[in-house]
C-alpha cells in the first residue's frame, strides 16, 4: 500500500512538472509583428559611393536617433537575381539600400499615419535639419528611382 501511494504521488508530480513546463514555453513566446522597409537608392550623377556613404553615416542616419522604436541601417546591394543565379537581372537595386526597422506596425503608423500625413515627431526633426533633408534627394540620390517597399514580419528563427 505504501508503494502504491508513493507511485501515485510520484506520477502526479512528474505529470505536473511536464505540464507546467509545456505551458510556460507557449506563454514565453508572445505574438510579435514588426516592419522592415527597404529603400533602394540610386546616386545622382557626379556623386561617388564614398561621398554618399560618408554623408549618410555622418549626416543622415544620426537623425534616426531621435525616434524611439524606429531605426535605419545602410547597406550596399551585393547580389540580386533569379533563383540560383546572381546575374542582377531580376530587379534594379540601385547603389545603396536603406532599411528602416519599426518595432511594430503601431510604431510605423505613429510616424507615418495611414492618412498619408507625417507625424509631428517627423516634422519637427525635418524642420530642425532641413538642409540634410533637402540634400537627400537634391544632392545625393535620384528621387525618381527611389524604390519604396514595406514588409510586416511575424516570425523569426531565434
Amino acid at each position: 500500500m505504501k508503494n502504491l501511494i508513493f507511485g501515485i504521488i510520484a506520477t502526479l508530480m512528474v505529470g505536473a512538472i511536464f505540464g507546467f513546463s509545456g505551458n510556460s514555453i507557449k506563454k514565453d513566446t508572445p505574438k510579435k509583428e514588426w516592419i522592415i522597409a527597404p529603400r533602394f537608392l540610386t546616386l545622382q550623377k557626379g556623386i561617388t559611393k564614398e561621398q554618399a556613404r560618408k554623408w549618410m553615416e555622418n549626416e543622415y542616419l544620426p537623425l534616426y536617433r531621435y525616434h524611439s522604436g524606429w531605426n535605419a541601417q545602410l547597406g550596399e546591394p551585393t547580389a540580386s537575381g533569379k533563383w540560383g543565379k546572381s546575374d542582377n537581372t531580376a530587379k534594379e537595386k540601385g547603389d545603396f539600400v536603406l532599411i528602416y526597422f519599426f518595432d511594430s506596425p503601431k510604431t510605423r503608423d505613429h510616424y507615418f499615419p495611414p492618412d498619408g500625413a507625417w507625424s509631428e515627431d517627423i516634422q519637427k526633426v525635418i524642420a530642425e535639419h532641413n538642409s540634410t533633408w533637402k540634400d537627400f534627394f537634391g544632392k545625393y540620390f535620384v528621387q525618381e528611382k527611389y524604390q519604396n517597399e514595406e514588409y510586416t514580419m511575424f516570425a523569426t528563427a531565434k
